[in-house]
Protein backbone atom coordinates (compact mmCIF):
# COMPACT_ATOMS: atom_id res chain seq x y z
CA UNK A 1 0.00 0.00 0.00
CA UNK A 2 1.79 3.22 -1.21
CA UNK A 3 0.62 6.71 0.60
CA UNK A 4 1.12 10.05 -0.69
CA UNK A 5 1.70 12.98 1.34
CA UNK A 6 0.96 16.21 -0.07
CA UNK A 7 2.06 19.02 1.28
CA UNK A 8 0.56 22.56 0.55
CA UNK A 9 2.51 25.76 0.99
CA UNK A 10 2.10 29.44 0.57
CA UNK A 11 4.27 31.70 2.68
CA UNK A 12 5.31 29.20 5.29
CA UNK A 13 9.49 29.43 4.34
CA UNK A 14 9.82 29.51 8.39
CA UNK A 15 7.86 26.07 8.73
CA UNK A 16 7.72 24.05 5.48
CA UNK A 17 11.01 22.54 5.93
CA UNK A 18 9.78 20.76 9.25
CA UNK A 19 6.84 19.60 7.06
CA UNK A 20 8.98 18.15 4.40
CA UNK A 21 11.77 16.39 6.85
CA UNK A 22 8.89 14.79 8.91
CA UNK A 23 7.47 13.58 5.70
CA UNK A 24 10.97 11.57 4.45
CA UNK A 25 11.21 10.15 7.54
CA UNK A 26 7.94 8.05 7.59
CA UNK A 27 9.08 4.49 8.71
CA UNK A 28 6.56 3.30 6.49
CA UNK A 29 8.32 2.18 3.56
CA UNK A 30 6.39 2.73 0.83
CA UNK A 31 5.39 6.59 0.56
CA UNK A 32 5.87 9.61 -2.16
CA UNK A 33 6.75 13.17 -1.11
CA UNK A 34 4.63 15.69 -3.05
CA UNK A 35 4.96 19.37 -2.51
CA UNK A 36 2.23 21.99 -3.92
CA UNK A 37 3.96 25.91 -3.28
CA UNK A 38 0.54 27.77 -4.39
CA UNK A 39 2.75 30.86 -5.63
CA UNK A 40 4.72 32.28 -2.60
CA UNK A 41 7.40 34.99 -2.59
CA UNK A 42 8.97 34.92 0.54
CA UNK A 43 11.61 31.97 0.24
CA UNK A 44 9.02 28.95 0.41
CA UNK A 45 10.42 28.08 -2.68
CA UNK A 46 13.76 27.57 -1.91
CA UNK A 47 13.21 26.04 0.60
CA UNK A 48 11.29 23.79 -0.92
CA UNK A 49 14.01 23.63 -3.93
CA UNK A 50 16.81 22.83 -0.97
CA UNK A 51 15.27 18.86 -1.07
CA UNK A 52 15.94 18.30 -4.33
CA UNK A 53 15.09 14.91 -5.88
CA UNK A 54 14.26 13.18 -2.57
CA UNK A 55 10.78 15.42 -3.38
CA UNK A 56 8.19 16.14 -6.16
CA UNK A 57 8.32 19.84 -6.43
CA UNK A 58 5.47 21.68 -8.44
CA UNK A 59 5.51 25.35 -8.55
CA UNK A 60 2.30 27.12 -9.36
CA UNK A 61 0.84 30.41 -9.79
CA UNK A 62 -0.96 31.42 -6.75
CA UNK A 63 -4.79 30.00 -6.86
CA UNK A 64 -6.04 29.30 -3.81
CA UNK A 65 -6.03 26.29 -1.29
CA UNK A 66 -8.43 24.41 -3.56
CA UNK A 67 -6.02 24.79 -6.40
CA UNK A 68 -3.21 23.34 -4.31
CA UNK A 69 -5.50 20.64 -3.52
CA UNK A 70 -6.14 19.79 -7.22
CA UNK A 71 -2.58 19.98 -8.08
CA UNK A 72 -1.35 17.76 -5.59
CA UNK A 73 -3.65 15.10 -6.05
CA UNK A 74 -3.36 14.93 -9.87
CA UNK A 75 0.41 14.21 -8.83
CA UNK A 76 -0.31 11.23 -6.50
CA UNK A 77 0.14 7.69 -7.46
CA UNK A 78 -0.51 6.30 -3.71
CA UNK A 79 -3.31 4.65 -2.84
CA UNK A 80 -3.86 6.86 0.02
CA UNK A 81 -3.37 10.48 0.32
CA UNK A 82 -2.61 12.73 3.23
CA UNK A 83 -3.21 16.47 2.70
CA UNK A 84 -0.27 18.27 4.92
CA UNK A 85 -0.40 21.43 5.61
CA UNK A 86 3.00 23.14 5.72
CA UNK A 87 3.48 24.62 9.02
CA UNK A 88 2.11 21.09 10.35
CA UNK A 89 4.11 18.11 10.64
CA UNK A 90 3.83 14.12 11.08
CA UNK A 91 5.14 11.95 13.59
CA UNK A 92 7.11 9.41 11.95
CA UNK A 93 5.01 6.37 12.42
CA UNK A 94 2.22 8.32 11.32
CA UNK A 95 2.08 6.43 7.90
CA UNK A 96 2.62 3.33 9.72
CA UNK A 97 -0.52 3.61 11.65
CA UNK A 98 -2.82 4.43 8.80
CA UNK A 99 -1.80 1.78 6.91
CA UNK A 100 -2.71 -0.68 9.68
CA UNK A 101 -5.92 0.72 10.77
CA UNK A 102 -6.96 0.57 6.92
CA UNK A 103 -9.63 -1.42 6.51
CA UNK A 104 -11.60 -2.25 2.88
CA UNK A 105 -14.68 0.48 2.15
CA UNK A 106 -12.63 2.64 4.29
CA UNK A 107 -12.57 6.58 2.52
CA UNK A 108 -10.94 7.79 5.83
CA UNK A 109 -8.63 7.17 8.33
CA UNK A 110 -8.51 10.53 10.86
CA UNK A 111 -5.73 10.82 13.96
CA UNK A 112 -6.10 13.13 16.42
CA UNK A 113 -3.11 16.20 16.16
CA UNK A 114 -1.18 17.83 19.24
CA UNK A 115 -1.74 21.87 19.31
CA UNK A 116 1.40 23.77 19.25
CA UNK A 117 2.35 27.43 18.86
CA UNK A 118 3.80 29.71 16.63
CA UNK A 119 7.19 28.49 18.33
CA UNK A 120 6.20 24.40 18.05
CA UNK A 121 5.83 24.12 21.90
CA UNK A 122 2.84 21.65 23.11
CA UNK A 123 -0.16 23.39 24.12
CA UNK A 124 -0.90 20.06 26.00
CA UNK A 125 -3.88 19.35 24.33
CA UNK A 126 -5.26 17.75 21.44
CA UNK A 127 -7.43 18.17 18.59
CA UNK A 128 -10.61 17.22 18.10
CA UNK A 129 -11.46 16.45 21.64
CA UNK A 130 -14.04 13.37 20.31
CA UNK A 131 -13.98 12.23 16.55
CA UNK A 132 -17.12 10.64 14.87
CA UNK A 133 -16.75 7.63 12.99
CA UNK A 134 -19.36 4.98 12.57
CA UNK A 135 -21.94 7.97 13.10
CA UNK A 136 -20.09 10.44 11.05
CA UNK A 137 -22.58 10.04 8.33
CA UNK A 138 -25.60 10.78 9.94
CA UNK A 139 -24.07 13.89 12.10
CA UNK A 140 -22.89 14.93 8.56
CA UNK A 141 -26.23 14.77 7.31
CA UNK A 142 -27.82 15.87 9.45
CA UNK A 143 -25.78 18.88 10.98
CA UNK A 144 -23.25 19.14 8.24
CA UNK A 145 -20.36 18.33 10.33
CA UNK A 146 -18.93 15.78 12.59
CA UNK A 147 -15.71 15.10 14.84
CA UNK A 148 -12.85 15.62 12.85
CA UNK A 149 -9.38 16.94 12.91
CA UNK A 150 -8.16 19.77 11.07
CA UNK A 151 -6.94 19.01 7.45
CA UNK A 152 -3.35 17.75 8.31
CA UNK A 153 -5.10 14.56 10.43
CA UNK A 154 -6.83 12.79 8.23
CA UNK A 155 -5.90 10.55 5.05
CA UNK A 156 -7.88 9.16 2.43
CA UNK A 157 -8.64 6.97 -0.27
CA UNK A 158 -7.55 7.57 -3.88
CA UNK A 159 -10.34 6.02 -4.83
CA UNK A 160 -12.92 7.89 -3.06
CA UNK A 161 -11.17 11.59 -3.91
CA UNK A 162 -11.35 10.49 -7.41
CA UNK A 163 -15.00 10.93 -6.93
CA UNK A 164 -14.98 14.51 -5.54
CA UNK A 165 -11.68 16.16 -7.23
CA UNK A 166 -10.97 18.19 -8.61
CA UNK A 167 -13.07 20.77 -6.60
CA UNK A 168 -14.37 23.87 -7.42
CA UNK A 169 -10.92 26.45 -7.17
CA UNK A 170 -12.97 29.67 -7.33
CA UNK A 171 -15.43 28.50 -4.57
CA UNK A 172 -12.36 26.72 -2.45
CA UNK A 173 -9.45 29.28 -2.18
CA UNK A 174 -9.23 28.95 1.57
CA UNK A 175 -10.90 25.96 3.51
CA UNK A 176 -10.57 23.19 0.95
CA UNK A 177 -10.19 20.68 3.59
CA UNK A 178 -13.20 21.10 4.08
CA UNK A 179 -14.58 18.79 0.90
CA UNK A 180 -12.76 16.00 1.48
CA UNK A 181 -13.69 15.51 5.48
CA UNK A 182 -17.02 16.73 4.82
CA UNK A 183 -17.49 14.52 1.94
CA UNK A 184 -15.77 10.94 3.36
CA UNK A 185 -18.56 9.75 5.84
CA UNK A 186 -21.00 9.79 2.19
CA UNK A 187 -18.23 7.51 0.08
CA UNK A 188 -17.34 4.87 2.57
CA UNK A 189 -16.50 4.01 6.21
CA UNK A 190 -14.24 6.49 8.55
CA UNK A 191 -11.81 5.02 11.16
CA UNK A 192 -10.14 6.87 14.05
CA UNK A 193 -7.29 6.58 15.33
CA UNK A 194 -7.37 8.00 18.84
CA UNK A 195 -3.80 8.87 19.20
CA UNK A 196 -2.20 11.95 18.17
CA UNK A 197 0.20 11.44 15.18
CA UNK A 198 1.60 14.94 14.24
CA UNK A 199 0.98 18.13 15.57
CA UNK A 200 -1.41 21.41 14.61
CA UNK A 201 0.64 24.73 14.95
CA UNK A 202 -1.67 27.72 15.63
CA UNK A 203 -0.71 31.07 15.22
CA UNK A 204 -2.46 33.04 17.72
CA UNK A 205 -2.70 32.73 21.96
CA UNK A 206 -6.12 31.06 23.38
CA UNK A 207 -7.10 34.23 24.15
CA UNK A 208 -7.10 36.42 21.14
CA UNK A 209 -9.86 37.79 20.21
CA UNK A 210 -9.34 39.45 17.12
CA UNK A 211 -11.46 37.22 14.94
CA UNK A 212 -14.45 38.22 17.33
CA UNK A 213 -13.56 41.96 17.59
CA UNK A 214 -11.51 43.41 15.22
CA UNK A 215 -12.30 41.91 12.22
CA UNK A 216 -16.30 42.01 12.56
CA UNK A 217 -18.43 42.40 10.70
CA UNK A 218 -16.53 40.74 7.68
CA UNK A 219 -14.27 37.99 9.64
CA UNK A 220 -17.18 36.49 11.51
CA UNK A 221 -20.39 36.57 8.77
CA UNK A 222 -17.63 35.45 6.08
CA UNK A 223 -16.80 32.27 8.38
CA UNK A 224 -19.96 31.72 8.46
CA UNK A 225 -20.55 31.90 5.12
CA UNK A 226 -18.48 29.01 4.58
CA UNK A 227 -20.23 26.76 6.80
CA UNK A 228 -23.48 27.61 4.59
CA UNK A 229 -21.24 26.69 1.19
CA UNK A 230 -20.19 23.31 3.14
CA UNK A 231 -23.81 22.52 3.94
CA UNK A 232 -24.44 23.07 0.69
CA UNK A 233 -21.53 21.01 -0.63
CA UNK A 234 -22.83 18.06 1.70
CA UNK A 235 -26.46 18.08 0.14
CA UNK A 236 -25.21 18.51 -3.36
CA UNK A 237 -23.50 14.94 -2.82
CA UNK A 238 -25.84 13.41 -0.71
CA UNK A 239 -28.62 14.83 -3.30
CA UNK A 240 -26.14 12.84 -5.84
CA UNK A 241 -25.96 9.21 -3.87
CA UNK A 242 -29.56 9.42 -3.45
CA UNK A 243 -29.10 10.60 0.74
CA UNK A 244 -30.77 13.60 -0.05
CA UNK A 245 -31.62 15.70 3.32
CA UNK A 246 -35.34 15.70 4.36
CA UNK A 247 -35.20 18.87 6.42
CA UNK A 248 -33.03 22.04 6.45
CA UNK A 249 -29.82 21.32 8.29
CA UNK A 250 -28.93 22.72 11.51
CA UNK A 251 -25.93 23.21 13.04
CA UNK A 252 -22.97 21.70 15.22
CA UNK A 253 -22.29 23.05 18.68
CA UNK A 254 -18.49 24.78 17.08
CA UNK A 255 -21.07 26.21 14.23
CA UNK A 256 -23.78 27.32 16.59
CA UNK A 257 -21.56 29.25 18.74
CA UNK A 258 -20.33 30.98 15.23
CA UNK A 259 -23.70 32.09 15.06
CA UNK A 260 -24.20 33.37 18.52
CA UNK A 261 -21.16 35.65 18.14
CA UNK A 262 -22.15 36.88 14.35
CA UNK A 263 -25.43 37.70 16.02
CA UNK A 264 -23.66 39.44 18.91
CA UNK A 265 -20.66 41.24 17.14
CA UNK A 266 -21.23 40.95 13.24
CA UNK A 267 -23.88 43.73 12.26
CA UNK A 268 -27.00 42.36 10.62
CA UNK A 269 -27.39 39.38 8.66
CA UNK A 270 -27.18 39.12 4.80
CA UNK A 271 -27.13 35.56 4.14
CA UNK A 272 -29.07 32.69 2.31
CA UNK A 273 -31.21 30.16 3.70
CA UNK A 274 -29.64 26.75 5.30
CA UNK A 275 -28.87 24.25 2.91
CA UNK A 276 -32.05 22.52 2.01
CA UNK A 277 -34.22 25.28 3.03
CA UNK A 278 -36.59 27.02 0.21
CA UNK A 279 -38.14 30.46 1.06
CA UNK A 280 -41.04 28.79 0.96
CA UNK A 281 -40.45 26.09 3.60
CA UNK A 282 -38.90 28.99 5.92
CA UNK A 283 -38.71 32.63 7.06
CA UNK A 284 -35.67 34.95 5.76
CA UNK A 285 -32.68 34.82 7.91
CA UNK A 286 -33.75 37.25 10.48
CA UNK A 287 -31.66 37.63 13.78
CA UNK A 288 -34.59 36.26 15.70
CA UNK A 289 -34.83 33.50 13.46
CA UNK A 290 -31.32 32.84 13.55
CA UNK A 291 -31.10 32.56 17.16
CA UNK A 292 -33.84 30.09 17.14
CA UNK A 293 -32.14 27.75 14.93
CA UNK A 294 -29.25 28.08 16.62
CA UNK A 295 -31.11 27.10 20.09
CA UNK A 296 -32.21 24.46 18.41
CA UNK A 297 -29.73 22.77 16.29
CA UNK A 298 -27.47 22.97 19.93
CA UNK A 299 -30.59 20.81 21.54
CA UNK A 300 -30.75 18.52 19.23
CA UNK A 301 -27.15 17.36 18.73
CA UNK A 302 -26.58 14.43 20.09
CA UNK A 303 -23.65 14.19 21.36
CA UNK A 304 -23.37 16.61 24.14
CA UNK A 305 -25.17 16.26 27.65
CA UNK A 306 -27.97 18.23 28.74
CA UNK A 307 -25.74 19.96 31.41
CA UNK A 308 -23.61 21.46 28.68
CA UNK A 309 -26.34 22.05 26.53
CA UNK A 310 -28.20 24.47 29.14
CA UNK A 311 -24.59 26.29 29.98
CA UNK A 312 -23.91 27.00 26.63
CA UNK A 313 -27.38 28.40 25.88
CA UNK A 314 -27.13 30.42 29.20
CA UNK A 315 -23.69 31.72 27.27
CA UNK A 316 -25.68 32.67 24.10
CA UNK A 317 -28.25 34.22 25.97
CA UNK A 318 -26.82 36.31 28.32
CA UNK A 319 -24.07 37.43 25.25
CA UNK A 320 -27.73 38.63 23.20
CA UNK A 321 -28.88 40.43 26.00
CA UNK A 322 -25.91 41.99 27.79
CA UNK A 323 -24.53 45.46 27.00
CA UNK A 324 -21.95 45.55 24.84
CA UNK A 325 -18.98 46.38 27.35
CA UNK A 326 -20.51 43.21 29.11
CA UNK A 327 -21.33 41.03 26.37
CA UNK A 328 -17.32 41.32 25.27
CA UNK A 329 -16.14 39.18 27.97
CA UNK A 330 -19.00 36.87 27.82
CA UNK A 331 -17.99 36.43 24.21
CA UNK A 332 -14.69 35.68 24.67
CA UNK A 333 -15.82 32.78 26.93
CA UNK A 334 -16.63 30.84 24.15
CA UNK A 335 -12.97 28.80 24.02
CA UNK A 336 -14.18 27.01 27.68
CA UNK A 337 -16.77 25.48 25.19
CA UNK A 338 -14.35 24.47 22.45
CA UNK A 339 -12.93 21.58 24.93
CA UNK A 340 -16.34 20.10 25.90
CA UNK A 341 -17.03 16.70 24.75
CA UNK A 342 -18.95 17.47 21.81
CA UNK A 343 -17.25 16.31 19.09
CA UNK A 344 -15.42 20.05 17.78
Amino acid sequence: MKISIVINCFHYAEYVGQAVRSALVQTWPDTEVIVVDDGSTDGSREAIAAFGPRVRAIFKANGGQGSAYNAGFAATSGDLVLFLDADDWLYPEACERIAAAWQPGTSKVQFRLEVVGADGRSKGRQLPTEMHDREALALVARFGSYGTPPGSGNAYSAAFLRQVLPMDEAGWRIGADSVPILLAPAYGQVVSLREALGAYRVHRPDDDGSLLFNNAPKGLWAEFERVQRCQALVTAHLKRLGRGARRPMLLAPWDVRLVALCLRFGGPPSLPLPSGASAASAPPPTRWWLARWALMSLWQWPRLGPVMKLLQSLWMVSLWLLPLPLARPVGRLDRLFRGAPSGG
